[in-house]
């Protein structure tokens, strides 16, 4: 209990596009970075030329100020990518409801605390087969360690030339990140700890991970 995340210089900086009041914000790069690592499954969104917004959830890998990703080449979403637009990636990590049973003070009404981060970039296409499998080895990688035996990306010849050829492989070079860890902050100390007593008693693991969250935060501001 009690996660902590660690300081770090403020990067990325640019216009709003997201509703954070101040005591939320989530602007510290090595925050940021853990989100994305802990919680890759993301939504990429995208405008096409009439308007209209499409969105495609996939695991994205962070690296030195740019994500890697990938999607099926019958997916329609990834020709947005030559008209040099920006896109917005969507992570997020957990969330959960909060009963205002759970605090000291009255009147009070529900909420839902949360953690998220917008990404804005734009895209560029991998096309070279070589470059395409090292992305792909990146991901796997990244996506198997910690397990006793980590499955590899060593596929016979013929099965990895399909496999390739079936997927568009794409960067994001990162131009704005934006950050909220809605976490009680407002809240009284004995509301937020209720908060957190209340979380833990459900038995639900996302609620743990959030009630984790927040008594790292309401520890951090004692």
């Amino acid at each position: 209990m009690g996660r902590r995340f660690p300081p770090a210089a403020r990067f990325f900086m640019g216009k709003k596009t997201m509703y954070t009041p101040k005591h939320f914000a989530l602007d510290e790069p090595a925050q940021q970075q853990a989100l994305m690592a802990d919680y890759p499954f993301a939504q990429l969104i995208t405008i096409d030329g009439d308007g209209l917004p499409h969105a495609t959830h996939l695991p994205m890998l962070y690296r030195d100020g740019w994500l890697e990703g990938h999607m099926a080449k019958g997916n329609p979403q990834w020709q947005h990518f030559q008209e040099g637009r920006v896109v917005l990636c969507i992570f997020s990590g957990p969330h959960g409801y909060v009963s205002p049973s759970w605090y000291r003070a009255a009147p009070s009404v529900p909420t839902w605390n949360y953690v998220a981060l917008h990404v804005q970039g734009r895209t560029r296409l991998i096309k070279n087969a070589a470059d395409k499998k090292a992305m792909m080895t990146r991901l796997v990688d990244a996506m198997e360690a910690g397990f006793a035996e980590p499955w590899r990306m060593e596929l016979p010849a013929e099965f990895e030339t399909g496999m390739l050829s079936g997927i568009v492989a794409f960067t994001i070079e990162i131009t704005h990140m934006e950050g909220k860890a809605k976490l009680s902050q407002n809240r009284k100390p004995e509301d937020a700890k209720g908060a957190i007593a209340g979380l833990c008693a459900t038995g639900r693991p996302e609620d743990a991970r959030l009630a984790d969250l927040m008594e790292g935060q309401l520890k951090a501001g004692e």
